[in-house]
């Protein structure tokens, strides 16, 4: 198939702008090989930009860096080239004081700018740069009959009689063994690229083969193999067809070329008798790159060479190896990039188990026990350590709760500042999610001696929590955006929960949790009642238990004794509320919570006025 038949076949999409082959040199000998699609900035090396040759696209522009930056016969920014609206290229001197030679009698001053008809050489000091006329467009290229077929499609059946009458069969096992050892090769491995390049001249007989990648119509050299390659060639150097991979992207197909030889044979092609070009197709069918081959003519070949459609054929079916490489590479990465992410707020066995059903996250009813966690005094230390120590020391806090949360199974909801919120119960359910939350709230207690020993000599004070838990029915799913993923639940149960957490302050309790998480908790947990309270914000009153994590033998009298101190209070029973009260005191004077209990009972409210005396208004959040 000539380019003749296959621009009918081709998409109907406007013709691109011709793109001109640009090829910088050193003391005459060629380092670089790109093509001029926008203007070129080309100069010398500056600081923290990466060693020469090398070419930068970036969304200001595009630079190539020529020389090293201790060469200082040539400018930072030397010259500028680029394309124009006619067939001229427009030429800049940028330098402050060094000509730039155009032609053997011509130069251009600095800060001169003339356009001019390719090809043109421009020369200053040791380096030149050379712009060709665009390829000929009407170069006799054969596709071959049907598109590439991108990963993860089914190809059409084949057999053995496709071949032909005749075959080597050995051969054809040796082609299949390389072509199987690239499929089955890993597409993260650091040579990939190259073992892919080197196949396609083991196999097919080429001289040369490269793996290139796409972007932004922009083809890249990813990998060069050439038969008589030397150490340390510079790949930079060498320059594809641009006319051949023009066709190959814009039709998805396997093209290859056998050129005519004369003095109109475009200069990419000089000394190359035949060339191939396959795409490699994404899992859309978009052209993402392509393995690109030549057969050089010489002592190599005898002769005049063809690649034969079979040859590009093999060759397609390498890029295809390719492509599914690429795909399976993308797959892993997306799924440790979820995995990544899932195990910031989930425990490693979850994640894992997201990762098979990721339906879990969707968003629905669930049965929880949500967890609030506040550093009491943040402000205080905060201003104590100044920035760097409180981002240090508040890392070091949330990272021992945070593993708490996640040693008993449950889920790291956010951050706020200086507060944790995490929760049990879902994506999957758990049947004692309310235990577990308890206990990773005693294992959170039991970290802070440790935490603070570490920060002792500077904060000069315990670090100190607040902890609230309450559970009941959330709607669980992505609480965040498409943009940032948060897990987590919404409803009263969550608000209930924050306020519980706040009130720890008032009632001097280091963890509190309310009836309806004790109403999900074996006996052997030790808790006492400490109030029944009405929160800012929260219609319904909530009756708030202490958690204990280490009762002591007397536990049980002094739970008795709380509580009928805080009955007789309820009751209104101001004498008897006043003396059990100061007895406790007397009794458990490092009691945090009989001493809050204390000050409740000597500022209550003792008119007459009517009320429900057995609810205590929360002072605030």
């Amino acid at each position: 198939m000539s380019t003749a038949d296959s621009k009918s076949e081709a998409p109907a999409s406007p013709e691109p702008a011709p793109i001109y082959p640009l090829f910088c040199y050193r003391q005459r000998q060629r380092v670089l090989a790109t093509q001029l699609d926008t203007t070129l900035e080309i100069g010398r090396q500056r600081e923290e930009e990466p060693a020469p040759v090398v070419r930068i696209d970036s969304a200001l522009g595009a630079r190539v860096i020529l020389a090293p930056i201790d060469d200082v016969a040539i400018s930072r920014s030397h010259v500028e080239v680029g394309p124009t609206d006619s067939a001229l290229v427009q030429i800049r001197n940028l330098s402050a004081t060094q000509l730039v030679r155009i032609s053997p009698n011509q130069t251009l001053e600095p800060g001169a700018a003339t356009r001019m008809t390719p090809p043109v050489l421009l020369q200053f000091g040791d380096y030149a740069v050379r712009v060709d006329p665009p390829e000929d467009e009407q170069l006799q290229l054969e596709g071959l009959p049907e598109r590439t077929i991108p990963p993860g499609r089914i190809a059409p059946p084949a057999s053995a009689a496709m071949l032909g009458a005749t075959f080597d069969e050995g051969r054809l096992l040796r082609w299949l063994e390389t072509i199987l050892g690239v499929f089955q090769s890993a597409a993260n491995a650091h040579d990939f690229s190259e073992q892919a390049a080197r196949a396609a001249v083991k196999i097919v007989g080429l001289d040369a083969a490269a793996v290139l990648r796409c972007e932004e119509g922009r083809w890249k050299t990813e990998a060069l193999y050439a038969a008589d390659q030397r150490p340390g060639e510079n790949q930079s150097a060498w320059a594809p067809s641009q006319t051949l991979l023009g066709w190959v992207r814009r039709d998805r197909r396997t093209f290859r070329h056998v050129p005519p030889t004369g003095p109109d044979t475009p200069r990419s092609l000089q000394n190359v008798s035949a060339l191939v070009a396959a795409p490699i197709l994404n899992g859309a069918g978009e052209v993402i790159g392509a393995l690109y081959g030549d057969r050089r003519s010489g002592e190599r070949t005898g002769g005049m060479p063809i690649i034969t459609e079979f040859e590009a054929k093999l060759v397609e079916l390498l890029a295809s190896g390719i492509a599914a490489g690429l795909a399976r590479l993308k797959e892993e990465q997306a799924a440790v990039a979820a995995r990544v992410q899932f195990e910031q707020f989930f425990t490693p066995q979850l994640a894992t188990q997201l990762q098979r059903d990721p339906g879990l996250l969707e968003g629905r009813n669930a049965e929880v026990t949500i967890l609030f966690a506040d550093i009491r005094g943040f402000s205080r230390i905060a201003e104590q350590l100044g920035p760097d120590r409180t981002m240090a020391w508040i890392q070091d806090t949330m990272g021992a709760l945070s593993e708490s949360v996640l040693a008993y199974d449950g889920v790291l909801v956010d951050y706020i500042g200086d507060e944790l919120m995490a929760m049990w119960g879902a994506p999957a359910p758990q049947t004692d999610h309310a235990r577990l939350a308890c206990l990773a709230a005693q294992h959170m207690l039991e970290q802070l001696d440790a935490i603070s020993a570490r920060w002792q000599a500077e904060l000069g004070a315990p670090v100190r929590l607040g902890i609230g838990l309450n559970s009941g029915v959330a709607r669980v799913g992505n609480t965040g955006s498409a943009l940032k993923f948060k897990y987590g639940p919404l409803g009263d149960v969550v608000n209930v929960a924050s306020r519980v957490q706040g009130a720890t302050k008032y009632l001097g309790a280091d963890c509190l949790i309310t009836g309806e998480t004790l109403k999900r908790l074996p006996a052997e947990i030790a808790n006492r009642r400490l109030a029944r309270v009405r929160a800012v914000n929260i219609a319904h009153p909530i009756d708030l238990y202490e958690l204990v994590p280490n009762a002591g033998r007397d536990w049980e009298q002094n739970r008795t004794a709380y509580d009928a101190a805080l009955r007789a209070l309820e009751q209104e029973n101001w004498p008897q509320a006043t003396a059990a009260a100061d007895a406790l005191a007397k009794a458990y004077p490092e009691d945090a919570a009989i001493a809050a209990l204390v000050k409740r009972v000597a500022s209550a409210d003792r008119t007459d006025l009517p009320g429900d005396t057995s609810v205590w208004q929360l002072p605030g959040k």
